[in-house]
């Protein structure tokens, strides 16, 4: 009878640290686990709009009129997204190759972006096989990678050059700890494109870093915290 009890109870206790484990851990960098119940997290609440300061080397550029969650469906959080990018000369190379599905007839940019989004982490749809990837996660170490294969091919790259543990980023009134994701590029003229996550706020920053001329930034500013 006790070795019966013994084993159960060595039963119970792999059983539990094989679902404790840690996300990092994981073969693939595109499975991203967490809780899903968002409503704590700016980019899961629906209704919350977002206020976007666009810049251009040193130059502040109006680009973006909307940015709104308008769904979240077990985390799968939709953001319409109303911009015109014609307005930057930077973001050209960008501009040209949406699809023109997602522009509306004045051909500004206007459609629904969609993001999985839990406390470990996010991740975007935005690659030509709509498939999850991995933007950040949370608990993430510099050197990590979050690579996607796509069907014609090619590998899209995205690693953590970054992970601050103070408070050393500016934005808006306040210094928060952001981590640094680089994704690299393939189209023309576009040499990377730099994002800084916060795990209380999500996508705090987009840098589009171009071959030559000045880099395009935003800063997301979310109305309800």
């Amino acid at each position: 009878m006790k070795r019966v009890l013994f084993l159960c109870a060595w039963l119970v206790v792999v059983i539990a640290f094989s679902t404790c484990k840690k996300e990092s851990d994981s073969e693939d960098p595109n499975v991203l686990s967490g809780s899903t119940d968002s409503v704590s997290v700016p980019l899961g609440t629906v209704g919350n709009e977002f206020s976007v300061a666009s810049i251009v080397g040193s130059s502040s550029v109006p680009v973006v009129e909307t940015m709104r969650i308008t769904k979240n469906e077990g985390g799968m959080v939709t953001l319409r997204v109303v911009a015109d990018l014609s307005a930057v000369p930077q973001l050209a190379p960008l501009n040209s190759i949406i699809p023109s599905s997602m522009k509306d007839t004045n051909g500004k940019l206007s459609t629904d972006l969609v993001f999985k989004v839990t406390s470990n982490g996010m991740q975007d749809q935005m690659n030509r096989d709509r498939a999850l990837h991995t933007m950040v996660k949370y608990d993430a170490a510099v050197g990590d990678e979050y690579k996607l294969a796509t069907s014609n091919g090619k590998t899209i790259t995205r690693s953590v050059t970054a992970h601050s543990t103070t408070d050393d980023f500016s934005w808006g009134w306040l210094l928060i700890k952001t981590i640094t994701v680089e994704q690299d590029s393939r189209m023309p003229g576009i040499r990377k494109i730099v994002y800084r996550f916060n795990h209380r706020f999500g996508l705090v920053f987009v840098e589009i870093v171009p071959e030559t001329g000045a880099s395009a930034s935003a800063y997301f500013y979310p109305s309800k915290y």
